[in-house]
């Protein structure tokens, strides 16, 4: 296989783990490696192609793009803490009192999740056009979208591969 397809495939898989991530309005899971980073930094070139911006308001948006990213990670990570202790509690017979405080507790990270997404959009307003934050909304969801097709895909072709054994 071709280098490029090899980078390529890496970059649709990692693509479409953080496109059912954020599907699910959930930050993506810490990505790790240099097939990460190929993967960012394809989505964030396809990202200013799709949206035309000349190099200054890319800087800006980059620097509040990936400050979102960062939260979003942060942020994740504490839901997932928050998700693991339940399932704890739920495994060992936690009470209900002590489950339904962990479900307060889930409930309130999903709302600093759903601030992270509405503060980042409306702080946009200061460097993009109403249509070009269309232009990223639009992105987001077709990139992540077009990445798990790839992926759902991928593991089709390798699962009647193995049948075909």
């Amino acid at each position: 296989m071709k280098p490029f397809a090899t980078i390529w495939i890496v970059a649709l898989v990692s693509t479409v783990v953080t496109a059912a991530v954020w599907a699910q309005d959930v930050p993506p899971p810490p990505m790790h490696g240099r097939a990460a980073e190929r993967l960012e930094q394809y989505k964030k070139v396809r990202l200013m192609d799709a949206l035309k911006l000349d190099e200054e308001t890319s800087v800006r948006f980059m620097a509040r793009y990936n400050k979102q990213l960062e939260d979003l990670r942060q942020i994740g990570k504490e839901r997932n803490t928050i998700v693991d202790r339940i399932e704890t509690l739920v495994k060992q017979g936690g009470t209900d009192a002590v489950v339904q405080s962990s479900i307060d507790d889930l409930t309130k990270v999903e709302a600093k999740l759903a601030g992270v997404r509405q503060n980042f959009l409306s702080d946009l307003h200061s460097i993009l056009t109403p249509r070009q934050i269309a232009q990223y909304v639009v992105f987001e969801r077709d990139f992540n979208r077009n990445l798990r097709d790839a992926l759902r895909e991928m593991a089709q072709d390798r699962w009647q591969r193995r049948q075909g054994r």
